[in-house]
């Protein structure tokens, strides 16, 4: 995996810890993580291409499972790349869990920990979601 520090000579800062990202490529997508929390930013679409390839996913998220819920105190965020408020948003298909999307770009922000459970839709999630 590729690391790079910035993403056309701007620099992203975490929109929870405000630590400077470092930005990772790996089977051509790129993403931002950060170094302090593991919590990732990722550009418009990118996340429902991740959610499709587990393999991906696992790569980019380094977090652990237990730091979600701990990361998840501060609410009021605003996107690393415009500026703008950025609003809860729950995954229709696992509703416990919860990001922040951007309103303005469409960039998401997930805690670590967050992708990976995403990528990873088990059977139980499976029978649930379609049981409603």
């Amino acid at each position: 995996m590729d690391q790079h520090d910035d993403i056309n000579g701007q620099m992203v800062e975490c929109p929870k810890c405000a630590s400077r990202m470092a930005r990772y490529t790996h089977g051509g997508i790129s993403v931002d993580r950060c170094p302090t929390c593991a919590g990732l930013w990722l550009d418009a679409l990118e996340l429902e291409r991740l959610i499709d390839t587990p393999a991906e996913a696992r790569e980019f998220d380094r977090g652990s499972s237990a730091s979600p819920r701990r990361a998840d105190t501060r609410k009021a965020i605003s996107c690393p790349r415009d500026k703008s408020p950025m609003v809860a948003m729950s995954d229709a298909r696992q509703p416990h869990v919860s990001y922040e999307k951007c309103t303005v770009c469409g960039g998401v922000f997930l805690d670590a920990g967050e992708l990976r459970d995403l990528a990873e839709f088990t059977l139980v999630e499976r029978i649930r979601s379609m049981l409603g």
